[in-house]
C-alpha cells in the first residue's frame, strides 16, 4: 500500500483529500503546516506528497527546499495544492499543480500519474 502525506493548513480542505485517497485505498498521514510536514517526511517517507503552498509556520514550497537539500527526500513527487498560479521564475520542483478549487477527480487523476495508479 503506498502511502501519502497530505499537507494542508485549511482542515476540511485536509480532511476532504485525505478521505478520498483512503477511500481509493491508500495509507494517508496528514499535517497542518510546512513544519509538522519536514518531521513527518524525515520519520517516513512517503511514495507521495499532496501540498498546499500558502501555509502558517512553512510554506508548501519552503519544504520543497527543504526537502531538496535533503538525499533521502530529495526524489519523493509531490503535488502542490495553490489557489494562485506560481512566479515563471519559480523552479519546477513538483509534479503536478493543482489550483484550487479542484475536483475530486482532478486529484485522483493527478496522483494516479504520479504514483503509477497502485494504492
Amino acid at each position: 500500500m503506498k502511502t501519502i502525506l497530505v499537507v494542508e493548513d485549511e482542515f476540511d480542505v485536509q480532511q476532504v483529500v485525505a478521505d478520498v485517497l483512503r477511500d481509493e485505498g491508500f495509507e494517508v498521514r496528514v499535517c497542518g503546516n510546512g513544519r509538522e510536514a519536514l518531521v513527518s517526511l524525515r520519520e517516513q517517507r512517503p511514495d507521495l506528497v499532496v501540498m498546499d503552498t500558502m501555509m502558517p509556520i512553512l510554506s508548501g514550497l519552503q519544504v520543497l527546499e527543504e526537502m531538496e537539500k535533503s538525499h533521502e527526500l530529495k526524489d519523493v513527487p509531490v503535488i502542490l495544492m495553490s489557489e494562485t498560479a506560481l512566479p515563471a521564475s519559480e523552479p519546477r520542483r513538483w509534479r503536478i499543480l493543482l489550483r484550487k478549487p479542484f475536483r475530486l477527480e482532478q486529484l485522483l487523476d493527478s496522483v494516479g500519474r504520479v504514483s503509477g495508479g497502485d494504492a
